[in-house]
């Protein structure tokens, strides 16, 4: 939404603040606000506390959404949700979804008629680029353990590399959350998209190790490009944390060797489920790469 400024006196410039957002805040004369300067951003909030909560009637028809449905309405932003009406029968999904992708939530209330789920720790803006390093140590960390496996030809472990891919699920889920709430000063929407593409990389580093554990490859073929894929890791990495163009300008330049090179060279050598292991490879090192873009534009802004 757009403001027109206007001159108050000498040197003062001012604008007007939407209906809408004063009396959902509950402001009037006389009340303070908070602003927040961030780069060329100025973030202006309440100094109430939201306090959102909603009421869900589980049906036998949207049980089936259950995850869904409680996904979004973290990452909308409420601190409590009621479950009420057939829900007796889904507790344990209820427990695994909260445990797993909710965090900072926890069952607070269970009885016959309702139960609740409830924020007792709220996202703040210092924790969203420590769960962002969080998040990418994580992909390093699958990517490592596969290669480790392949090398001693121990492909048992699916259970961490799910483990990890449901750690990186709720702190992506709980950095949207932050986003939605606006307490980054940051671009939601690259950031988002951001988001989206690491959520993709960890659940495609998931889906090549299920398929590798269910299939017989010959996975000494695929050492050399997964370490080719920690390089790739190494350079988001480094781009991130130091806000550098350069790491990312490799990555780009490297999608010739890799993304259009070795790996189509290894597809139309292979066939049968050796073939397919590539085709997870060569989409890892896409996801990868195009992952940058809205990196680009969050670095540019600063």
């Amino acid at each position: 939404m757009k403001r027109r400024l206007v001159k108050q006196g000498a040197a003062t410039l001012m604008i007007s603040l939407p209906s809408k957002w004063i009396q959902a805040n509950n402001l009037g004369k006389g009340d303070e606000v908070n602003l927040e300067e961030k780069n060329n951003v100025l973030t202006l909030s309440s100094s109430l506390k939201e306090n959102k909560e909603i009421v869900i009637n589980i049906t036998k028809e949207n049980s089936h959404d259950l995850k869904n449905i409680l996904t979004h309405l973290y990452r909308k932003g409420y601190q409590k949700i009621i479950l009420q009406g057939e829900f007796k029968h889904l507790t344990k999904e209820i427990r695994n979804i909260t445990n797993n992708l909710l965090l900072g939530f926890e069952i607070t209330e269970h009885n016959i008629k309702e139960l609740v789920l409830e924020n007792i720790s709220e996202p703040v803006e210092q924790k969203y680029e420590i769960l962002q390093k969080k998040i990418i140590n994580t992909l390093k960390e699958t990517n490592l353990i596969i290669l480790e496996n392949i090398a001693k030809n121990n492909l048992s472990n699916l259970s961490e590399i799910e483990e990890l891919r449901n750690n990186n699920d709720k702190y992506i889920l709980f950095c949207r959350r932050i986003l939605i709430q606006g307490k980054t000063g940051r671009n939601q929407i690259t950031n988002w998209e951001f988001l989206t593409f690491l959520t993709h990389i960890q659940h495609t580093y998931y889906y090549l190790y299920e398929y590798l554990t269910k299939n017989k490859v010959n996975t000494k073929r695929l050492i050399p490009l997964l370490n080719e894929l920690n390089n790739y890791l190494l350079l988001l990495e480094d781009s991130f944390i130091k806000k550098d163009l350069t790491s990312i300008h490799k990555i780009n330049k490297l999608k010739h060797k890799f993304q259009f090179g070795e790996c189509i060279v290894s597809l139309e050598s292979s066939k049968g489920s050796d073939a397919v292991a590539f085709s997870y490879i060569r989409e890892l090192f896409r996801l990868i790469q195009i992952s940058t873009s809205p990196l680009i534009l969050e670095i540019l802004n600063q």
